[in-house]
């Protein structure tokens, strides 16, 4: 993928159908965010990897609504602006995107939060509605250089058909 302008993130992760989608789940209901942590949890267990991320993509920040292995920051929903996260990526792609190692990733070399962080790879698939809309990803990061394979990737779908499930019971 190449870098894309705000203006054109923003329109792209905006798109109207998408938004109306989003706001369709009660993304803050408490009992929602015990299910993701799980499911993230889970993943990370499965893959031994230390952060696992269910996050969704509004048209310019990334909301995560479950999580595992980062601090807790005391509020409901943590997020970072779109064009920092890797997850935004996988929304754009519609399907498993892979950083083996973003210090050496032209599109990723220069992401503060990644370096802030020290996280190095990256894997994620795409949360998908019934209606086809990518809501988000649900991820799993490592902190040092990593190549994810298809079986690693088949977990990840497995644990975005759980949240999926988890989010049709939270349809407001």
């Amino acid at each position: 993928m190449t870098a894309m302008t705000n203006t054109e993130l923003f329109d792209r992760l905006g798109e109207p159908g998408r938004m109306q989608r989003l706001a369709g789940y009660d993304l803050f209901h408490p009992g929602l965010r015990t299910d993701l942590d799980r499911i993230a949890s889970h993943s990370a267990g499965r893959l031994h990897a230390p952060v696992s991320m269910v996050s969704i993509l509004l048209d310019s920040a990334q909301l995560v609504i479950g999580r595992h292995g980062l601090p807790d920051t005391g509020t409901e929903i943590d997020g970072t602006p779109a064009e920092w996260s890797l997850c935004t990526q996988t929304v754009l792609a519609g399907r498993a995107y892979r950083v083996t190692d973003n210090t050496t990733d032209p599109l990723h070399a220069d992401n503060p939060v990644l370096a802030m962080a020290g996280l190095r790879s990256y894997a994620g698939v795409p949360l998908i509605d019934d209606s086809g809309h990518v809501l988000g990803a649900h991820c799993v990061v490592d902190v040092t250089p990593r190549h994810f394979s298809e079986a690693e990737i088949a977990v990840l779908d497995e644990g975005a058909a759980d949240v999926m499930r988890a989010l049709r019971q939270h349809l407001v």
